[in-house]
């Protein structure tokens, strides 16, 4: 969706199917697991709050593919005076090889940003890329990638104390107080 923005795109209808045959989709055979997985399939551009985007989601449980996933998913958006835009993506992989990395990835960011002391919040907020829906936290991030990254190297500055240097020149230079300084530390934080 991110891409078709870029290209001055409007989307307007996101219908998805996916196919599972590993033993993730086997549980989602029972009605509250499968009703949280298309929640999560269902919520994933709700922080774009976007009322005229008709997103639609189907889910299968197909064991002959086993741990492979199949997604194929239509966009139609709006191009220059309205008119339609249909783009298809098929997509196939293997479901445990593709989250592996994204697993990895969320281990050694919460070992930095303990080691860190970063806020809960801010470490929801940093690795919100590596969710589907981002919860807690980080719920309302922007989905788009680009944005998600904005948002972990903002993270990643304020960890490594590099925000504060504006805030320290202006102290040393005495154009703002002690006491504005802790103000706007205290803002940061936030």
């Amino acid at each position: 969706v991110e891409y078709l923005r870029a290209l001055g795109l409007s989307p307007r209808v996101i219908a998805s199917s996916n196919h599972l045959g590993n033993n993730d989709m086997l549980n989602l055979t029972q009605k509250k697991t499968l009703d949280a997985k298309m929640r999560v399939k269902s919520d994933i551009f709700g922080p774009w709050q976007e009322d005229d985007l008709d997103h639609k989601v189907s889910v299968m449980y197909t064991p002959y593919i086993g741990d492979e996933k199949r997604d194929y998913v239509e966009y139609t958006s709006f191009g220059f005076l309205s008119s339609p835009h249909t783009m298809v993506t098929y997509t196939r992989c293997m479901d445990s090889i593709l989250c592996v990395p994204l697993m990895v990835d969320a281990a050694i960011w919460c070992d930095y940003f303990v080691n860190h002391k970063v806020s809960p919040t801010d470490a929801a907020r940093a690795t919100a890329y590596l969710f589907k829906v981002p919860e807690g936290g980080a719920k309302g991030v922007d989905p788009g990638f680009f944005y998600q990254m904005k948002e972990l190297e903002n993270v990643m500055q304020k960890a490594s104390g590099k925000e504060d240097d504006v805030i320290a020149m202006g102290l040393s230079k005495g154009i703002i107080s002690e006491e504005q300084a802790n103000a706007l530390r205290a803002l940061s934080t936030m």
